[in-house]
């Protein structure tokens, strides 16, 4: 009989490290198991859809009410919820706060994360927990699961544009999933910033990395690119520039052109989840309309490409597609993150505190006012 007692896991941030959250490889082998489950539908998002990327608070432009923030880059707040299936069988929702401001404004970073999870078949809350780390964690797992899986297997040479956290992530990532790479090209317009990225990553990982004069320098010839800008920019990656063969893998937003497209291999982490953003994006004022990868949904809508033709990574991961990885047609990899790689790493990191007795117990009552 179960206990009418409530009571959650507590986690910080320094209850996050100590139980396990910058584990990168077995962030990516988690990361790994939750696409399988993507791939076979072992899951459900919000929206109705049930590919919802999540719920978003974006304030206008120019605000009516005073106090009311004013709308602009990356000026929003989010809730993410899900279920992930499998062996894990929880539900979670992750809320956070975004300011591109912040760390110059506030001494904040730009995003600031919690995460919960409950059990999904009594609703009971199992944790709630800081998730900045988490967060970053996924993200970077993701685009080096995208490198275990897209990569060739020669790949030797890593370009990497913008110095910032998520981009450390994506490097620690990308560098433990290709084993054959050898030096790393890094671009920031900062380039002290970029300076700094080398210093810290080529010592953590004992290879070559190298800071570049240009955007350029960082894509041409390269293996293997990510980036991941914020703000208003947003680079076009030419043609011209990305090598056959070449994996490009994108948290971030990012251009390139439409004969690049008609070309290379589109693997999405959820065309689904693509789909309902674009549904959802044109419910918007036209002035607030926000579509990732609007140029590639034009080109489906058009039948320039078909969407038999794109390949989801979790599809790939659990064996349902497939791509010739020797080949020399080029992989363009756009993730823009989904509930269920924080569930899978949040569940784990907890599992790892319950076992340690890390983290504290919140009791929300020993017995309900109200049943």
């Amino acid at each position: 009989m179960s206990s009418s007692r409530l009571a959650m896991k507590f986690l910080s941030q320094k209850d996050m490290i100590e139980a396990g959250v910058t584990d990168m490889s077995q962030c990516i082998d988690l990361m790994d198991e939750a696409f399988k489950l993507l791939g076979v539908g072992d899951y459900v998002m919000g929206g109705s859809t049930r590919n919802s990327h999540g719920q978003r608070v974006w304030f206008p432009k120019e605000p009516k009410f005073e106090g009311m923030p004013k709308g602009g880059p990356d000026q929003r707040f989010m809730s993410l919820p899900g279920y992930l299936g499998g062996r894990f069988k929880v539900c979670g929702n992750k809320w956070y706060g975004s300011n591109v401001n912040n760390p110059k404004n506030h001494g904040l970073p730009r995003s600031i994360l919690t995460m919960t999870i409950n059990d999904a078949e009594t609703a009971r809350p199992l944790a709630l927990m800081e998730a900045n780390i988490l967060s970053g964690m996924r993200t970077g797992a993701v685009v080096g699961l995208s490198a275990r899986y897209l990569a060739r297997e020669d790949s030797e040479t890593l370009g990497v544009i913008a110095a910032g956290p998520i981009s450390k992530f994506c490097t620690d990532a990308i560098v433990k999933a290709v084993p054959s790479l050898k030096k790393v090209s890094v671009f920031d317009i900062n380039k002290e910033a970029a300076s700094t990225f080398c210093e810290e990553l080529g010592e953590r990982h004992n290879i070559d990395m190298t800071v570049v004069d240009s955007f350029e320098d960082a894509v041409k010839g390269q293996d293997v690119i990510t980036s991941a800008i914020s703000g208003d920019h947003t680079p076009l990656f030419e043609d011209i520039m990305l090598k056959e063969g070449s994996l490009l893998t994108l948290p971030g937003r990012a251009n390139v052109e439409e004969s690049y497209l008609r070309s290379a291999y589109i693997v999405p982490d959820s065309w689904e989840m693509q789909k309902t953003y674009k549904i959802e994006g044109l419910m918007l004022p036209e002035d607030e309309r926000a579509i990732p990868h609007i140029q590639l949904h034009n080109l489906v809508d058009s039948g320039d490409i078909q969407e038999s033709d794109i390949h989801d990574l979790g599809k790939i991961a659990a064996g349902i597609a497939k791509i010739d990885r020797a080949s020399d047609k080029r992989r363009y990899f756009i993730s823009n993150g989904m509930i269920l790689q924080d569930i899978a790493w949040a569940m784990h990191v907890y599992e790892n505190a319950v076992e340690k007795g890390i983290g504290q117990d919140l009791v929300m009552w020993d017995q309900p006012y109200r049943v």
